[in-house]
This record gives C-alpha cells, sequence and structure tokens, in this order.
C-alpha cells in the first residue's frame, strides 16, 4: 500500500467533512560506528497519519502511526471530537486545492532496497580508510513517501530516496570532520569522505588556541552551510517578515549583501534532495532569496502567504511545528568569483 492509498483511507473515514490526510512513511536503515567499530544497527519503519477536519470556521486534527481499520476509525472519531471544541480560526486559508508537481528525480531504487549487511559494508570501507586514526559517524540511507489528499480532490504524493555518509576522524590533539549526501547511495564515496576527514585531522596537528580578536576567515562549505542554515531559519521566512523578526523586515529590495552574493531556494535541484511538494500538497518551487546581494523574498507557506496577500512556495513543515513558519529546505548559493580556495584565501 502507498502512502497516498493510506491517506485516502484516512479521508474516507470522515466522510461529508471538509478534510485533510497527511501520510509520511518512512523506511530506512542506519549503521554508526564510534572508536573504528561499528554498532547499533538500526532499521527503522515508521507511518505517520495525521487527518485534519474544518468545519464551521474551527480546524483540528489528530495523528496515528497505526495504520490499520480500527486505527483510522479511531483517528477520525479524535479528529472529529476536536473540531468539535476547537476554537474559530479566521486565518485559515483552507486546505490546498489540487495542483500539478513538477517532475522530479529524487528517487533511486538501489539505495531504497539497500540491505543491512551492504550498508554494513559500507561503514567498514570508511572505517579501512580512516586508519590509522579512529572514526566516528555513521552511514544511513532510506525511502521516505509523502502523500497529501484532501476532499477537495488533491491527491498528491511524493517518493524520494537518501543516503548519508559523515565521517569525524580524531586522534590526540586531532579531529577533522566530512559529510557527503545524496538521492543514491552509489554516488557516495564512502572511503573518499573518511579521507578527507582524515586529511584534515592530520593538518590540526599541532595546532594552538590564537589570542582573542578580530580575524578575516575562509569557511569551508560545512561550516558557511551551517552558518547560512540557522540564518535562513528566520531570515528568509515568511512568518518571521511578517513578525518583524527577520534580518529582511523593511529590507526587500534593498542591497544587504556583497553583490557576488546570491541564494535560492531550489528545492527542485536535481544536485541536492529534489522534493515536489510540502506538506500541505503544495507544489514546491525555485524562489530567489537574495540576487546580487539584493533581497529578493522569503519562502512562505499556506497560512503565512494568505497574511502577507502573497502565494506559497510550498514550503510548508509538519502541521504540528508549522507555528515556527515555513521553512527553506534546499538552499543554493551561486559560485563566487575566486577559481579555487588559493585565490579566496588570498582575496581575504
Amino acid at each position: 500500500m502507498t502512502a497516498l492509498d493510506l491517506a485516502a483511507r484516512a479521508l474516507a473515514a470522515v466522510p461529508g467533512e471538509e478534510a485533510e490526510a497527511v501520510v509520511h512513511s518512512e523506511l530506512s536503515g542506519f549503521a554508526r560506528y564510534a572508536a573504528s567499530e561499528v554498532h547499533q544497527p538500526t532499521l527503522v519503519e515508521n507511518h505517520v497519519v495525521q487527518l485534519r477536519v474544518a468545519r464551521d470556521g474551527r480546524v483540528a486534527g489528530a495523528s496515528t502511526n497505526r495504520t490499520d481499520d480500527d486505527a483510522l476509525r479511531d483517528l477520525a472519531r479524535r479528529t472529529l471530537d476536536a473540531v468539535a471544541t476547537a476554537p474559530a480560526d479566521d486565518e485559515f486559508p483552507g486546505f490546498a486545492p489540487p495542483a500539478e508537481t513538477a517532475a522530479v528525480d529524487g528517487y533511486d531504487e538501489a539505495t531504497a532496497e539497500l540491505p543491512p549487511a551492504e550498508q554494513a559494508q559500507i561503514a567498514a570501507q570508511a572505517i579501512a580508510a580512516a586508519r590509522p586514526l579512529q572514526l566516528y559517524g555513521y552511514v544511513t540511507s532510506g525511502v521516505v513517501e509523502l502523500a497529501v489528499a484532501t476532499s477537495g480532490g488533491l491527491a498528491a504524493e511524493d517518493r524520494m530516496t537518501d543516503a548519508n555518509v559523515l565521517a569525524l576522524v580524531a586522534g590526540e590533539g586531532v579531529s577533522g570532520y566530512a559529510e557527503r549526501q545524496a538521492v543514491a547511495i552509489g554516488a557516495i564515496d564512502a572511503a573518499g569522505t573518511a579521507e578527507e576527514a582524515l586529511r584534515k585531522a592530520e593538518a590540526t596537528r599541532g595546532g594552538h588556541e590564537v589570542e582573542p580578536g578580530a580575524y578575516r576567515a575562509v569557511l569551508e562549505p560545512y561550516a558557511f552551510a551551517e552558518l547560512l542554515e540557522y540564518f535562513a531559519l528566520d531570515s528568509f521566512n515568511g512568518l518571521g517578515l511578517l513578525e518583524q523578526s527577520s534580518y529582511f523586515a523593511g529590507r526587500i529590495g534593498d542591497s544587504v549583501f556583497a553583490r557576488n552574493i546570491s541564494i535560492a531556494e531550489d528545492p527542485l535541484d536535481a544536485a541536492g534532495l529534489p522534493k515536489s511538494l510540502d506538506f500541505e500538497g503544495t507544489p514546491r518551487r525555485r524562489v530567489p532569496l537574495v540576487e546580487a546581494g539584493v533581497a529578493r523574498g522569503v519562502v512562505w507557506d499556506r497560512g503565512t502567504a494568505a497574511r502577507a496577500g502573497e502565494e506559497s512556495t510550498g514550503n510548508a513543515i509538519p502541521v504540528q511545528n508549522r507555528r515556527y513558519g515555513p521553512a527553506p529546505v534546499a538552499l543554493s548559493v551561486a559560485a563566487g568569483e575566486a577559481g579555487s580556495v588559493e585565490d579566496l584565501d588570498e582575496a581575504v
């Protein structure tokens, strides 16, 4: 049974109601390693079914991890009980209408069917490449399905795979980090990831603390990405813009960064982990955020878009976390002018 089939069954449990069913299914494997020993092999199979009903200006819902008929009937009962006593929601924009989603290539059969023994072999390759130092981290792979169905006729689904290898090489006074992520496990070189972490660890040998002060620095991609992620959570968030907590508040159309900075939300980019729809069933699309240093926009879900007089960009997160607003999930930064790390170092 697909996630969309399960969503349709949940929707059928509340006939005659204005309703939405969202199903998020995961089947994944996880192999952790510490001190170059594989441990805690884990297999996860989970299905989350969320049902919401809108009635007379009130909206409420419930969720379950069980998928049998009795569980779905109980889910329907709890949802109807909740909506009967829910307060009115004047800002509810309605459930998403049917819409065509873009075709994305985010699924790899070999990754979806990767057996635990092969995942352990990939972990062993990474461990061997980290010698003589010790390796910490994990190898994970899996398949995720997202489906959204509504009483208004929306029936959309997305099937995605992803694989990740994380390598932290450490020894006395040294450490190095590297990570790879892709739609297909075959696109990841586990040994190469560990070797990168090993080279960094060796480069830290003999390192020492620096005096407090202001320093120019060249950030490697991992550090830059993490800083950008924290900045984006609020500043590229439509709710943050509405509540004036975003750095972009009052700055849309202004020059906010250097001219060589361009950033976009690009969930359809095949170089990342492409996704065609969000947790409201809205098609995802590319959103320019910064162009040549100028603030151009933020991402929206249906609720924040309705308040701002905008259209959703397809960035809704699961309903239980939606109070935090829409989230950018696939940031893309245009290449700068430096031709190499050495050029960048010289410029800095």
